[in-house]
Protein backbone atom coordinates (compact mmCIF):
# COMPACT_ATOMS: atom_id res chain seq x y z
CA UNK A 1 0.00 0.00 0.00
CA UNK A 2 1.18 3.48 -0.78
CA UNK A 3 1.30 6.22 1.83
CA UNK A 4 0.35 9.40 2.15
CA UNK A 5 1.18 12.35 3.87
CA UNK A 6 -2.13 12.39 4.87
CA UNK A 7 -1.59 8.69 6.94
CA UNK A 8 1.66 10.64 8.21
CA UNK A 9 0.41 13.05 9.73
CA UNK A 10 -2.88 11.25 11.07
CA UNK A 11 -0.48 8.56 12.39
CA UNK A 12 1.42 11.55 13.90
CA UNK A 13 -1.31 13.73 15.48
CA UNK A 14 -2.59 10.83 17.31
CA UNK A 15 0.44 9.57 18.76
CA UNK A 16 1.50 12.94 20.06
CA UNK A 17 -2.17 13.59 21.34
CA UNK A 18 -2.97 10.24 22.55
CA UNK A 19 -6.66 10.55 22.06
CA UNK A 20 -8.42 7.94 19.79
CA UNK A 21 -9.28 8.38 16.19
CA UNK A 22 -12.73 8.51 16.98
CA UNK A 23 -12.88 10.81 19.08
CA UNK A 24 -11.68 13.40 16.76
CA UNK A 25 -12.39 14.00 13.04
CA UNK A 26 -9.79 15.63 11.08
CA UNK A 27 -9.71 16.67 7.52
CA UNK A 28 -7.03 17.72 5.43
CA UNK A 29 -8.08 20.03 2.65
CA UNK A 30 -6.88 21.79 -0.27
CA UNK A 31 -9.11 24.79 0.07
CA UNK A 32 -8.39 25.71 3.24
CA UNK A 33 -6.11 28.63 3.97
CA UNK A 34 -5.27 28.31 7.96
CA UNK A 35 -5.58 25.84 10.54
CA UNK A 36 -8.88 25.33 12.23
CA UNK A 37 -10.21 24.03 15.26
CA UNK A 38 -13.66 23.32 16.14
CA UNK A 39 -14.12 22.17 19.73
CA UNK A 40 -18.29 21.44 19.55
CA UNK A 41 -19.54 19.26 19.31
CA UNK A 42 -16.82 17.08 18.79
CA UNK A 43 -13.33 18.12 18.28
CA UNK A 44 -12.44 18.86 14.70
CA UNK A 45 -8.92 19.97 13.20
CA UNK A 46 -8.93 21.67 9.34
CA UNK A 47 -5.05 21.12 8.60
CA UNK A 48 -5.02 23.04 4.77
CA UNK A 49 -2.79 20.97 2.39
CA UNK A 50 -0.13 22.39 -0.02
CA UNK A 51 -2.12 23.20 -3.06
CA UNK A 52 -0.69 25.41 -6.47
CA UNK A 53 -2.62 28.69 -7.39
CA UNK A 54 -2.11 29.92 -10.88
CA UNK A 55 1.50 27.83 -11.08
CA UNK A 56 2.54 28.91 -7.68
CA UNK A 57 2.65 26.85 -4.51
CA UNK A 58 0.57 27.94 -1.31
CA UNK A 59 0.05 27.15 2.22
CA UNK A 60 -1.00 29.15 5.19
CA UNK A 61 -0.59 32.18 3.38
CA UNK A 62 2.70 31.83 2.04
CA UNK A 63 3.32 31.31 -1.92
CA UNK A 64 6.34 29.56 -3.40
CA UNK A 65 7.76 30.21 -6.55
CA UNK A 66 8.92 26.71 -6.73
CA UNK A 67 7.76 23.49 -4.70
CA UNK A 68 11.00 21.30 -4.91
CA UNK A 69 12.93 24.15 -3.77
CA UNK A 70 11.00 25.00 -1.17
CA UNK A 71 9.37 21.90 -0.21
CA UNK A 72 11.53 21.96 3.46
CA UNK A 73 9.65 25.17 4.19
CA UNK A 74 6.36 24.24 3.27
CA UNK A 75 6.39 20.65 4.59
CA UNK A 76 8.19 22.47 8.07
CA UNK A 77 4.87 24.42 8.62
CA UNK A 78 2.56 21.74 7.59
CA UNK A 79 3.79 19.74 10.49
CA UNK A 80 4.01 22.83 12.56
CA UNK A 81 0.36 22.76 12.75
CA UNK A 82 0.18 19.07 12.79
CA UNK A 83 2.16 19.46 15.83
CA UNK A 84 0.28 22.23 17.17
CA UNK A 85 -3.06 20.66 16.64
CA UNK A 86 -2.20 17.60 18.20
CA UNK A 87 -1.19 19.61 21.36
CA UNK A 88 -4.29 21.43 21.67
CA UNK A 89 -6.09 17.77 21.21
CA UNK A 90 -4.18 16.86 24.35
CA UNK A 91 -4.55 19.61 27.17
CA UNK A 92 -6.98 21.93 25.58
CA UNK A 93 -10.72 21.63 27.80
CA UNK A 94 -12.61 24.27 25.68
CA UNK A 95 -15.78 23.20 27.89
CA UNK A 96 -14.62 25.87 31.15
CA UNK A 97 -14.23 28.73 28.58
CA UNK A 98 -18.09 28.64 27.52
CA UNK A 99 -19.43 29.82 30.99
CA UNK A 100 -16.72 32.55 30.57
CA UNK A 101 -17.42 33.51 27.36
CA UNK A 102 -21.09 34.76 28.05
CA UNK A 103 -21.72 38.47 27.69
CA UNK A 104 -18.25 38.70 26.15
CA UNK A 105 -17.05 40.12 23.01
CA UNK A 106 -16.52 37.31 20.50
CA UNK A 107 -13.42 37.76 18.86
CA UNK A 108 -11.78 38.81 22.09
CA UNK A 109 -12.42 36.11 24.38
CA UNK A 110 -11.40 33.79 21.59
CA UNK A 111 -7.97 35.21 21.38
CA UNK A 112 -7.97 34.98 25.07
CA UNK A 113 -8.83 31.48 24.85
CA UNK A 114 -6.56 31.09 22.38
CA UNK A 115 -3.44 33.28 24.05
CA UNK A 116 -3.85 30.82 27.28
CA UNK A 117 -4.64 27.44 25.64
CA UNK A 118 -1.09 27.87 23.38
CA UNK A 119 1.20 28.57 26.01
CA UNK A 120 0.06 25.60 27.63
CA UNK A 121 0.30 23.26 24.39
CA UNK A 122 4.11 25.01 23.89
CA UNK A 123 4.83 24.09 27.56
CA UNK A 124 3.06 20.23 26.79
CA UNK A 125 5.72 20.24 23.54
CA UNK A 126 8.38 21.47 24.96
CA UNK A 127 8.34 18.52 28.19
CA UNK A 128 7.26 16.02 25.62
CA UNK A 129 8.25 16.08 21.96
CA UNK A 130 11.08 18.93 22.50
CA UNK A 131 12.74 17.60 19.52
CA UNK A 132 9.92 18.98 17.75
CA UNK A 133 9.04 22.01 20.09
CA UNK A 134 12.74 23.91 18.95
CA UNK A 135 12.26 23.32 15.47
CA UNK A 136 8.67 25.20 15.77
CA UNK A 137 10.03 27.86 17.95
CA UNK A 138 12.48 28.59 15.00
CA UNK A 139 9.23 28.31 12.74
CA UNK A 140 7.23 30.85 15.27
CA UNK A 141 10.31 33.10 15.86
CA UNK A 142 10.66 33.79 12.37
CA UNK A 143 6.90 34.82 12.33
CA UNK A 144 7.09 36.47 15.26
CA UNK A 145 10.20 39.06 13.79
CA UNK A 146 8.32 39.39 10.77
CA UNK A 147 5.40 41.10 12.05
CA UNK A 148 7.88 43.27 14.29
CA UNK A 149 9.21 44.56 11.05
CA UNK A 150 5.86 45.19 10.11
CA UNK A 151 5.13 46.84 13.30
CA UNK A 152 8.06 49.44 13.18
CA UNK A 153 7.28 50.34 9.01
CA UNK A 154 3.94 50.78 10.23
CA UNK A 155 5.05 53.42 13.17
CA UNK A 156 6.97 55.46 10.91
CA UNK A 157 4.00 55.59 8.65
CA UNK A 158 1.68 56.66 11.66
CA UNK A 159 3.20 59.09 14.44
CA UNK A 160 0.36 57.92 17.13
CA UNK A 161 1.45 54.64 17.17
CA UNK A 162 5.37 55.98 18.28
CA UNK A 163 4.22 56.55 22.06
CA UNK A 164 2.75 53.17 22.37
CA UNK A 165 6.02 51.53 21.02
CA UNK A 166 8.29 53.06 23.58
CA UNK A 167 6.34 50.23 25.80
CA UNK A 168 7.10 47.17 23.82
CA UNK A 169 9.72 46.07 25.91
CA UNK A 170 7.34 46.35 29.06
CA UNK A 171 4.59 44.28 27.09
CA UNK A 172 6.75 41.84 26.46
CA UNK A 173 7.71 41.64 30.16
CA UNK A 174 3.84 41.44 31.25
CA UNK A 175 3.33 38.75 28.55
CA UNK A 176 5.89 36.19 30.05
CA UNK A 177 4.49 37.37 33.63
CA UNK A 178 0.99 35.87 32.58
CA UNK A 179 2.07 33.15 30.33
CA UNK A 180 4.13 32.26 34.04
CA UNK A 181 0.81 32.81 35.93
CA UNK A 182 -0.99 30.54 33.21
CA UNK A 183 1.56 27.28 33.76
CA UNK A 184 1.36 27.68 37.41
CA UNK A 185 -2.55 27.86 36.99
CA UNK A 186 -3.87 24.55 38.10
CA UNK A 187 -7.52 23.00 36.44
CA UNK A 188 -9.46 22.60 39.27
CA UNK A 189 -9.52 25.80 40.69
CA UNK A 190 -11.93 28.03 38.20
CA UNK A 191 -11.88 30.80 40.47
CA UNK A 192 -7.96 31.50 39.59
CA UNK A 193 -8.38 30.56 36.00
CA UNK A 194 -11.16 33.70 35.77
CA UNK A 195 -9.15 35.86 37.15
CA UNK A 196 -6.72 35.12 34.74
CA UNK A 197 -8.69 35.33 31.70
CA UNK A 198 -10.23 38.29 32.86
CA UNK A 199 -6.77 40.14 33.25
CA UNK A 200 -5.65 39.25 29.59
CA UNK A 201 -8.90 39.97 28.18
CA UNK A 202 -8.95 43.46 29.46
CA UNK A 203 -5.37 44.01 28.61
CA UNK A 204 -4.92 46.15 25.09
CA UNK A 205 -1.21 45.54 24.80
CA UNK A 206 -1.11 41.41 25.34
CA UNK A 207 -3.27 40.61 22.59
CA UNK A 208 -2.07 41.08 19.12
CA UNK A 209 -3.30 40.92 15.92
CA UNK A 210 -0.62 39.14 14.29
CA UNK A 211 -1.17 35.57 14.13
CA UNK A 212 1.27 32.74 13.93
CA UNK A 213 0.27 30.84 10.03
CA UNK A 214 0.09 27.25 11.73
CA UNK A 215 -1.81 27.63 14.56
CA UNK A 216 -5.56 27.62 14.78
CA UNK A 217 -6.99 31.56 15.14
CA UNK A 218 -10.16 33.06 15.45
CA UNK A 219 -9.27 35.61 13.63
CA UNK A 220 -6.99 34.18 10.47
CA UNK A 221 -8.47 35.87 7.46
CA UNK A 222 -11.48 34.20 5.35
CA UNK A 223 -9.54 35.80 2.45
CA UNK A 224 -6.10 36.30 1.78
CA UNK A 225 -5.04 40.17 0.58
CA UNK A 226 -1.49 40.09 1.15
CA UNK A 227 0.69 36.45 0.49
CA UNK A 228 3.84 36.09 2.67
CA UNK A 229 6.43 35.34 -0.50
CA UNK A 230 8.73 32.63 -0.66
CA UNK A 231 9.58 32.23 2.94
CA UNK A 232 12.54 30.18 3.88
CA UNK A 233 13.29 28.15 7.34
CA UNK A 234 15.71 25.70 7.73
CA UNK A 235 14.96 23.21 10.48
CA UNK A 236 17.32 20.04 11.57
CA UNK A 237 16.85 16.66 13.54
CA UNK A 238 14.09 14.31 13.61
CA UNK A 239 11.61 17.11 12.57
CA UNK A 240 13.77 17.63 9.39
CA UNK A 241 13.55 13.94 8.90
CA UNK A 242 9.60 14.17 9.03
CA UNK A 243 9.69 17.15 6.76
CA UNK A 244 11.66 15.33 4.00
CA UNK A 245 10.10 11.91 4.23
CA UNK A 246 6.67 14.61 3.66
CA UNK A 247 8.29 16.10 0.42
CA UNK A 248 8.81 12.54 -0.97
CA UNK A 249 5.81 11.48 -0.36
CA UNK A 250 4.02 14.08 -1.61
CA UNK A 251 5.67 13.87 -5.21
CA UNK A 252 4.79 10.17 -5.30
CA UNK A 253 0.84 11.10 -4.34
CA UNK A 254 0.50 13.78 -6.81
CA UNK A 255 1.77 11.47 -9.52
CA UNK A 256 -0.69 9.23 -8.77
CA UNK A 257 -3.64 11.54 -8.56
CA UNK A 258 -2.45 12.99 -11.80
CA UNK A 259 -2.83 9.45 -13.11
CA UNK A 260 -6.18 8.83 -11.67
CA UNK A 261 -7.20 12.64 -13.19
CA UNK A 262 -6.20 11.84 -16.61
CA UNK A 263 -8.09 8.49 -16.77
CA UNK A 264 -11.55 10.94 -15.96
CA UNK A 265 -10.39 13.91 -18.17
CA UNK A 266 -11.23 12.52 -21.73
CA UNK A 267 -14.36 11.31 -20.61
CA UNK A 268 -16.03 14.20 -18.61
CA UNK A 269 -15.37 16.89 -21.44
CA UNK A 270 -19.58 16.97 -22.58
CA UNK A 271 -20.71 17.16 -18.82
CA UNK A 272 -21.61 19.83 -16.64
CA UNK A 273 -19.70 19.05 -13.87
CA UNK A 274 -17.94 22.00 -12.08
CA UNK A 275 -14.73 20.05 -11.29
CA UNK A 276 -13.90 16.28 -11.11
CA UNK A 277 -12.00 15.85 -7.36
CA UNK A 278 -10.74 13.73 -4.67
CA UNK A 279 -12.99 13.41 -1.68
CA UNK A 280 -11.70 14.92 1.98
CA UNK A 281 -10.47 12.99 4.47
CA UNK A 282 -11.89 11.71 7.96
CA UNK A 283 -10.95 8.19 9.49
CA UNK A 284 -12.96 9.22 12.63
CA UNK A 285 -16.00 9.45 10.98
CA UNK A 286 -15.56 6.36 9.10
CA UNK A 287 -14.70 4.40 11.98
CA UNK A 288 -18.38 5.36 13.44
CA UNK A 289 -19.78 4.52 10.67
CA UNK A 290 -18.36 1.30 10.84
CA UNK A 291 -18.82 0.83 14.57
CA UNK A 292 -22.50 1.73 14.09
CA UNK A 293 -23.38 -0.62 11.10
CA UNK A 294 -20.93 -3.64 11.92
CA UNK A 295 -23.89 -6.39 12.19
CA UNK A 296 -25.00 -5.50 9.02
CA UNK A 297 -21.57 -4.99 7.52
CA UNK A 298 -21.10 -8.48 8.00
CA UNK A 299 -24.89 -9.73 7.13
CA UNK A 300 -24.42 -8.17 3.92
CA UNK A 301 -20.69 -8.75 2.89
CA UNK A 302 -21.66 -12.78 3.67
CA UNK A 303 -24.56 -13.33 1.55
CA UNK A 304 -23.46 -10.89 -1.28
CA UNK A 305 -20.43 -13.02 -1.68
CA UNK A 306 -22.59 -16.24 -1.71
CA UNK A 307 -24.94 -15.19 -3.84
CA UNK A 308 -23.92 -17.47 -6.97
CA UNK A 309 -24.02 -15.06 -10.45
CA UNK A 310 -23.33 -17.88 -12.66
CA UNK A 311 -24.69 -21.10 -13.75
CA UNK A 312 -22.62 -24.28 -13.25
CA UNK A 313 -22.92 -27.14 -14.92
CA UNK A 314 -22.97 -30.37 -12.90
CA UNK A 315 -24.31 -30.48 -9.00
CA UNK A 316 -23.20 -27.66 -7.04
CA UNK A 317 -23.22 -29.76 -3.65
CA UNK A 318 -20.58 -31.95 -5.46
CA UNK A 319 -18.16 -28.87 -5.51
CA UNK A 320 -16.81 -26.88 -2.95
CA UNK A 321 -14.40 -27.48 0.48
CA UNK A 322 -14.84 -30.55 1.78
CA UNK A 323 -15.85 -30.48 5.21
CA UNK A 324 -14.36 -33.66 7.24
CA UNK A 325 -16.70 -33.40 10.13
CA UNK A 326 -19.95 -33.02 8.02
CA UNK A 327 -18.32 -36.20 5.84
CA UNK A 328 -17.68 -38.48 8.55
CA UNK A 329 -21.31 -37.93 10.31
CA UNK A 330 -22.60 -38.23 6.58
CA UNK A 331 -20.88 -41.84 5.78
CA UNK A 332 -21.41 -43.11 9.77
CA UNK A 333 -25.46 -41.82 9.25
CA UNK A 334 -25.67 -43.45 5.12
CA UNK A 335 -27.41 -40.28 4.68
CA UNK A 336 -26.94 -38.84 0.92
CA UNK A 337 -28.17 -35.50 2.04
CA UNK A 338 -26.32 -34.15 4.65
CA UNK A 339 -23.82 -31.19 2.80
CA UNK A 340 -20.70 -32.12 2.97
CA UNK A 341 -18.69 -29.51 0.84
CA UNK A 342 -18.85 -25.28 1.88
CA UNK A 343 -19.71 -23.45 -0.69
CA UNK A 344 -16.98 -20.88 -1.58
CA UNK A 345 -17.41 -18.20 -4.33
CA UNK A 346 -16.20 -20.43 -7.02
CA UNK A 347 -19.50 -19.51 -8.60
CA UNK A 348 -18.78 -16.03 -9.00
CA UNK A 349 -17.34 -14.69 -12.27
CA UNK A 350 -15.86 -11.11 -12.60
CA UNK A 351 -18.45 -8.32 -11.75
CA UNK A 352 -17.37 -4.35 -11.91
CA UNK A 353 -19.63 -1.98 -9.66
CA UNK A 354 -19.71 1.44 -9.55
CA UNK A 355 -21.09 2.77 -6.32
CA UNK A 356 -22.19 6.54 -6.50
CA UNK A 357 -24.05 8.48 -3.95
CA UNK A 358 -25.80 12.25 -4.04
CA UNK A 359 -24.01 14.24 -1.86
CA UNK A 360 -26.17 17.53 -2.98
CA UNK A 361 -28.30 19.27 -0.60
CA UNK A 362 -31.58 18.03 -0.63
CA UNK A 363 -30.11 14.90 0.45
CA UNK A 364 -29.24 16.44 4.28
CA UNK A 365 -32.21 15.13 6.33
CA UNK A 366 -31.64 11.59 4.96
CA UNK A 367 -27.81 11.45 4.86
CA UNK A 368 -26.90 10.77 7.62
CA UNK A 369 -28.63 7.11 7.70
CA UNK A 370 -28.37 7.20 3.97
CA UNK A 371 -24.47 6.89 4.56
CA UNK A 372 -24.44 4.20 6.92
CA UNK A 373 -25.74 2.27 4.23
CA UNK A 374 -23.30 3.56 1.68
CA UNK A 375 -20.21 2.28 3.53
CA UNK A 376 -22.38 -1.32 4.15
CA UNK A 377 -22.36 -1.47 0.47
CA UNK A 378 -18.68 -0.17 0.66
CA UNK A 379 -17.48 -3.49 2.27
CA UNK A 380 -19.52 -5.54 0.96
CA UNK A 381 -18.48 -4.74 -2.75
CA UNK A 382 -14.78 -5.08 -1.32
CA UNK A 383 -15.71 -8.35 -0.16
CA UNK A 384 -17.40 -9.71 -3.37
CA UNK A 385 -14.86 -8.22 -5.72
CA UNK A 386 -11.80 -8.58 -3.76
CA UNK A 387 -10.69 -11.86 -6.18
CA UNK A 388 -11.88 -11.10 -9.43
CA UNK A 389 -13.80 -8.11 -9.90
CA UNK A 390 -13.07 -4.21 -9.80
CA UNK A 391 -15.39 -1.72 -7.79
CA UNK A 392 -15.38 2.42 -7.57
CA UNK A 393 -17.15 4.99 -4.98
CA UNK A 394 -18.16 8.03 -6.08
CA UNK A 395 -20.26 10.80 -4.89
CA UNK A 396 -21.84 13.76 -6.76
CA UNK A 397 -23.15 16.89 -6.09
CA UNK A 398 -22.36 19.98 -9.10
CA UNK A 399 -19.16 18.20 -8.77
CA UNK A 400 -18.10 14.52 -9.29
CA UNK A 401 -15.49 13.05 -6.57
CA UNK A 402 -13.37 9.91 -6.24
CA UNK A 403 -13.68 8.13 -3.00
CA UNK A 404 -12.36 5.01 -4.56
CA UNK A 405 -10.91 4.38 -8.32
CA UNK A 406 -11.46 1.05 -9.51
CA UNK A 407 -7.74 1.08 -9.27
CA UNK A 408 -7.38 1.65 -5.93
CA UNK A 409 -7.09 -0.66 -3.41
CA UNK A 410 -9.73 -0.08 -0.51
CA UNK A 411 -7.21 1.09 2.23
CA UNK A 412 -7.40 3.57 4.77
CA UNK A 413 -7.52 6.40 2.00
CA UNK A 414 -10.48 5.01 0.81
CA UNK A 415 -12.19 4.57 3.86
CA UNK A 416 -10.87 7.91 5.15
CA UNK A 417 -12.65 9.34 1.96
CA UNK A 418 -15.93 7.87 2.72
CA UNK A 419 -15.88 9.56 6.13
CA UNK A 420 -15.00 12.86 4.47
CA UNK A 421 -18.40 13.06 2.85
CA UNK A 422 -20.12 15.78 2.70
CA UNK A 423 -23.63 17.20 1.66
CA UNK A 424 -23.96 20.57 -0.70
CA UNK A 425 -24.74 21.71 -3.89
CA UNK A 426 -26.94 20.39 -6.43
CA UNK A 427 -27.49 17.46 -7.98
CA UNK A 428 -26.22 16.16 -11.69
CA UNK A 429 -27.64 12.80 -11.44
CA UNK A 430 -27.61 12.45 -15.01
CA UNK A 431 -24.28 13.27 -15.56
CA UNK A 432 -23.48 11.30 -12.76
CA UNK A 433 -25.21 8.33 -14.36
CA UNK A 434 -23.47 9.04 -17.58
CA UNK A 435 -20.06 9.28 -16.31
CA UNK A 436 -20.50 6.28 -14.42
CA UNK A 437 -21.35 4.32 -17.24
CA UNK A 438 -18.15 5.54 -19.08
CA UNK A 439 -15.89 4.23 -16.26
CA UNK A 440 -17.44 0.79 -16.39
CA UNK A 441 -17.47 0.62 -20.18
CA UNK A 442 -13.42 1.26 -20.26
CA UNK A 443 -13.17 -2.65 -18.98
CA UNK A 444 -14.49 -5.64 -20.72
CA UNK A 445 -16.57 -7.21 -18.25
CA UNK A 446 -19.69 -8.76 -18.76
CA UNK A 447 -21.65 -8.06 -15.63
CA UNK A 448 -21.83 -4.30 -15.03
CA UNK A 449 -23.71 -2.78 -12.02
CA UNK A 450 -24.09 1.05 -10.69
CA UNK A 451 -25.59 1.44 -7.69
CA UNK A 452 -27.05 4.67 -7.11
CA UNK A 453 -27.91 6.42 -4.10
CA UNK A 454 -30.38 9.19 -4.15
CA UNK A 455 -33.53 10.43 -3.37
CA UNK A 456 -33.94 11.19 -7.16
CA UNK A 457 -34.24 15.06 -6.82
CA UNK A 458 -32.32 15.76 -10.03
CA UNK A 459 -31.65 19.56 -9.36
CA UNK A 460 -29.25 22.03 -10.97
CA UNK A 461 -29.58 21.72 -14.96
CA UNK A 462 -32.56 22.12 -17.56
CA UNK A 463 -34.70 19.53 -17.84
CA UNK A 464 -33.26 17.45 -15.26
CA UNK A 465 -35.61 14.84 -14.62
CA UNK A 466 -35.49 14.16 -18.47
CA UNK A 467 -31.93 14.00 -18.94
CA UNK A 468 -31.76 11.25 -15.84
CA UNK A 469 -34.58 8.84 -17.45
CA UNK A 470 -32.00 9.25 -21.02
CA UNK A 471 -28.72 8.84 -18.82
CA UNK A 472 -30.12 5.82 -17.45
CA UNK A 473 -31.43 4.06 -20.25
CA UNK A 474 -28.78 4.78 -22.26
CA UNK A 475 -26.57 3.28 -19.92
CA UNK A 476 -29.46 0.01 -19.58
CA UNK A 477 -28.59 -0.05 -23.60
CA UNK A 478 -24.90 -0.73 -22.78
CA UNK A 479 -26.00 -4.05 -20.61
CA UNK A 480 -25.30 -2.06 -17.16
CA UNK A 481 -27.69 -2.62 -14.54
CA UNK A 482 -28.72 -0.09 -12.35
CA UNK A 483 -30.10 -0.44 -9.09
CA UNK A 484 -31.14 2.96 -7.49
CA UNK A 485 -31.61 3.37 -3.68
CA UNK A 486 -33.58 6.23 -1.50
CA UNK A 487 -35.72 6.82 -4.95
CA UNK A 488 -39.31 7.63 -4.23
CA UNK A 489 -42.36 5.96 -6.13
CA UNK A 490 -43.12 7.52 -9.63
CA UNK A 491 -40.18 7.50 -11.59
CA UNK A 492 -38.73 4.01 -10.80
CA UNK A 493 -39.44 2.11 -13.53
CA UNK A 494 -36.91 2.97 -15.53
CA UNK A 495 -34.06 1.23 -13.33
CA UNK A 496 -33.37 -2.41 -13.08
CA UNK A 497 -34.08 -2.18 -9.98
CA UNK A 498 -35.49 0.68 -7.11
CA UNK A 499 -36.35 0.78 -3.30
CA UNK A 500 -37.07 3.23 -1.07
CA UNK A 501 -34.81 3.88 1.49
CA UNK A 502 -36.73 2.86 5.14
CA UNK A 503 -34.20 2.60 7.21
CA UNK A 504 -30.56 0.50 7.57
CA UNK A 505 -32.52 -2.93 8.73
CA UNK A 506 -35.23 -3.07 6.27
CA UNK A 507 -32.88 -1.61 3.24
CA UNK A 508 -29.99 -4.24 3.35
CA UNK A 509 -32.58 -6.59 3.76
CA UNK A 510 -34.55 -5.86 0.52
CA UNK A 511 -31.35 -4.63 -0.93
CA UNK A 512 -30.21 -8.09 -0.61
CA UNK A 513 -32.58 -9.84 -2.29
CA UNK A 514 -33.07 -7.10 -5.29
CA UNK A 515 -29.10 -8.21 -5.76
CA UNK A 516 -29.86 -11.72 -5.80
CA UNK A 517 -32.65 -11.32 -8.06
CA UNK A 518 -30.49 -8.79 -10.60
CA UNK A 519 -27.72 -11.51 -10.44
CA UNK A 520 -30.09 -14.66 -11.01
CA UNK A 521 -31.72 -12.61 -14.26
CA UNK A 522 -28.18 -12.26 -15.11
CA UNK A 523 -27.25 -15.68 -15.29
Amino acid sequence: MKETVQEIAHQLFFDISERKPIDVDMFFLEQQYFPQIDYEPRMTVYLPMPRQIQGIETIQGCTFANLEKYQNTIFGLFLASVCHAAGHARVTDFKKYKKWMVNKNKKRAYETFEFIEDVRVNQFLKNKFPQYFLEIQKIQNYFVQLNENKLKQDIKKNSKKIFSNKFITDIKIKREIIEEKVLQMTSENYTEFEEIADEIYESSNILTDNKLPFADHYSHPKRIEKWIENVSISTKGEFLSIVERFGEVWFEQLKRRAKVRKKYGGITEDLEFDKIDFAPENIGEYLRLKNATHLFLKKMSAQMKMTPNVMDEGMPEDMGLLQMQAAIQAVAAQNNSIQIFEQDDYRRIEEEWAIVVDTSSSMRLKFDEMKKFAICLGEAANEVNSKNGKWGFFTFNNNFTIVKDHYENYDQNSKSRIGGIEIKGFSFIADAVKLCSRILERENIERRYIFLITDGQALGTYEADKKMEEAVEAARKKGISIVAIGMPAGITKIFSMCMPYEGLRKTVARFLGAYTMIAGDDM
